[in-house]
């Protein structure tokens, strides 16, 4: 079994001390990221794999090691012990990726060239910079709580688009497409799941894309969500709200109402009860 914790002590403890190289990457003195992240693991319980792997190779062996993959470029709760993969499965070997351990739900320790070595860094400063990379999120098994990638609903829609019904959302590998909304047009339905951008429908017993559901009230309620800071600021929030499938300029207008509004309120979740929450402007 893997101790994730002992898998960032290994990091810390090399902080300053080690240099980064992707020519030398299997230590003692030097690593780069994805070789760090290998022998970080290593020392924590993981199994080898005959020799040192890149971010390419990464993605399975993560999965042998218990690991689940919980999002493929779209948002998610961080979590201490979350590993990150930036690049698309068939390039991002070599310079083309980058990988690393969350620490806490903000920030990252990893091997970089810009360091020189082992940093802790703010993931989603770093992810903007970098120019917004395609992105993977592995977690292990174990540490899995549904809820907090995947939000529970029970909200009335419905469907105005023309889309597949999934087994799964798309970014998951074993999907399988069990129909269409073609013939649902019109009909009220019940959304009980969301994952990232998609809908889990009960009545029609699958996935769908927002789009197929997207009104003024799915608008509003992200709306409030931005003002309450859920998705950041300036470019940071563009870039979630457009990597979720959300319309940036829709959104915005949306908040901009609301701001001009005497007052609205939001229901928040404060130590695990209901809270009404008024704004008043």
């Amino acid at each position: 079994m893997i101790d994730i914790e002992k898998a960032i002590k290994w990091f810390e403890n090399r902080k300053g001390k080690v240099s980064y190289s992707m020519q030398n990457r299997n230590g003692s003195s030097s690593y780069d990221c994805s070789s760090s992240v290998y022998y970080a693991l290593r020392s924590a319980g993981a199994k080898s794999n005959g020799w040192t792997i890149d971010t390419k190779h990464e993605h399975s062996w993560l999965t042998e090691n218990g690991f689940e993959k919980i999002t493929d470029n779209l948002p998610w709760n961080a979590k201490r012990g979350d590993i990150f993969i930036w690049g698309k499965k068939e390039n991002n070997s070599s310079s083309f990726g980058h990988t690393g351990i969350f620490i806490d739900e903000n920030r990252i320790i990893h091997c970089n060239y810009s360091a020189n070595g082992i940093s802790v860094d703010s993931h989603d400063k770093l992810w903007v910079y970098a120019g917004r990379p395609h992105y993977f999120v592995y977690r292990l098994k174990e540490f899995q709580d549904e809820g907090e990638y995947m939000e529970l609903l029970d909200i009335k829609s419905k469907i105005k688009g023309y889309y597949s019904i999934d087994s799964l959302p798309w970014f998951c590998e074993d999907k399988s497409m069990i129909g269409t909304t073609q013939n649902h047009q019109g009909e009220e339905v019940t959304l009980t799941r969301k994952w990232g951008s998609y809908y889990y429908v009960k009545e029609l017993k699958g996935w769908v894309d927002y789009r197929a559901f997207i009104n003024e009230k799915a608008i509003r309620e992200v709306a409030k969500e931005v003002i309450q800071g859920n998705w950041g600021n300036g470019e940071l929030r563009r870039a979630r709200l457009e990597n979720a499938g959300y319309n940036y300029e829709e959104v915005q207008k949306e908040v901009n109402r609301l701001l001009k509004s005497k007052y609205f309120y939001i229901i928040k979740t404060i130590n695990g009860g209901l809270s009404l929450i008024v704004f008043l402007l």
